[in-house]
C-alpha cells in the first residue's frame, strides 16, 4: 500500500514538473498588425509629411504651367489669326508641361519607394530589437495576406510595438 501511494505521489510530482517545464520552455509568441504598425510609426508620418511637401511644391509648378497654357489658349482662341511664334511658344510650353509632369511623376514614385524602403528597414530592425529585449521567440505580422488567420487578442502587441518604435526613433533623432 505504501509503495502504491509513493508511486502515485511520484507520478503526480513528475507530471507537475513536466507541465511546469513545458510551460517555461514554450516559445513566447506575439503578433502585430503590420498596417497599424506602419501607420503608427512616427518615421512614417515624418517621411509622409516631407513627401507631401515635395509633391505639393511640384504640383504648384505644374499648376503654374497649366495656367500659362490656358491663358495662351484663351488668347489664341480670341484671335482670328495667330502667328507662328504664338504657335511655337504655345507648343514649347505644352512640351515643357508634359516633360515636367512626367519627371515629377517618376520622381514622386521613386521618392515614395525609397521612403517605404527606409521605413521598412527601420521597422524590421526595431521589431527584431523589441523581440530580443522582451524575450519573444516569434513575432508574427497580420496583414490580411494569409500569413496569420487567427490570433487571440491577448497576444496582440501592436500598440506596445508602436510605443517602442516611436520611443526608439525619437531617441535616435535626438542623437543626430
Amino acid at each position: 500500500m505504501n509503495v502504491c501511494l509513493l508511486l502515485l505521489i511520484l507520478v503526480i510530482v513528475l507530471l507537475c514538473t513536466w507541465e511546469v517545464y513545458s510551460y517555461m520552455t514554450r516559445p513566447k509568441l506575439g503578433y502585430v498588425g503590420i498596417s497599424e504598425l506602419y501607420i503608427g510609426f512616427d518615421m512614417t508620418k515624418e517621411m509622409q509629411a516631407k513627401y507631401d511637401t515635395t509633391s505639393s511644391a511640384r504640383e504648384k509648378i505644374l499648376d503654374s504651367l497649366e495656367s500659362k497654357i490656358m491663358l495662351i489658349e484663351n488668347t489664341v482662341s480670341s484671335k482670328v489669326q495667330f502667328s507662328k511664334s504664338d504657335t511655337a511658344g504655345y507648343q514649347n510650353l505644352v512640351n515643357e508641361y508634359l516633360l515636367q509632369k512626367k519627371t515629377f511623376d517618376e520622381d514622386n514614385t521613386t521618392l515614395s519607394k525609397e521612403n517605404d524602403k527606409k521605413i521598412i528597414t527601420k521597422l524590421n530592425q526595431y521589431v527584431s530589437d523589441y523581440g530580443k529585449k522582451h524575450g519573444y521567440t516569434y513575432i508574427l505580422g497580420t496583414g490580411g495576406n494569409g500569413s496569420l488567420m487567427y490570433a487571440d487578442d491577448a497576444e496582440n502587441i501592436t500598440q506596445d510595438m508602436i510605443d517602442y518604435l516611436n520611443l526608439r526613433y525619437s531617441g535616435e533623432k535626438g542623437e543626430k
